[in-house]
């Protein structure tokens, strides 16, 4: 009879470390998403910012003409981001890589400036969406 009761209490010991380990995983996880989403967000504007200041010198100096050796599409860690040129309006987006995993938010920056964000299950985000907020609270 004893034999059991340690079999159950140990049985019910390893249940609980492993949904502890489990809930410190995840927690982890979101931590990992939230600074990935956010450094994604700052490389988005920062991009933007180039890009913006490149299309003002060519229009200045009246070329029309991009030198795109100078603007390359950066890199974010657990993002893929692209870069739409129309005209002298450019929209520049940035999605997980893997959804729910690298990041939930999608983003969006434009001419404007304006960091736009939205869960939007790994598509890109859109000029309706709301500006960026970084909910990190530490």
């Amino acid at each position: 009879m004893m034999e059991i009761v340690l079999v159950v209490l140990a049985a019910i010991f390893v249940s609980v470390l492993g949904v502890h380990a489990y809930k410190q995983y995840k927690i982890r996880q979101l931590r990992h998403m939230n600074e990935n989403e956010y450094n994604a967000a700052v490389t988005l504007w920062e991009y933007a910012r180039v890009v913006k200041d490149h299309i003002d010198a060519a229009i200045r100096h009246g070329t029309g003409v991009l030198d795109f050796t100078e603007i390359k599409v950066p890199h974010s860690n657990g993002y893929e981001i692209s870069l739409e040129l129309i005209g002298v309006y450019f929209r520049i987006y940035a999605v997980p890589s893997r959804y729910k995993r690298t990041g939930q938010l999608s983003f969006l920056t434009d001419n404007t400036l304006s960091v736009r964000a939205s869960d939007r299950s790994g598509q890109p985000a859109t000029t309706e969406d709301g500006e960026y907020q970084n909910s990190e609270t530490s």
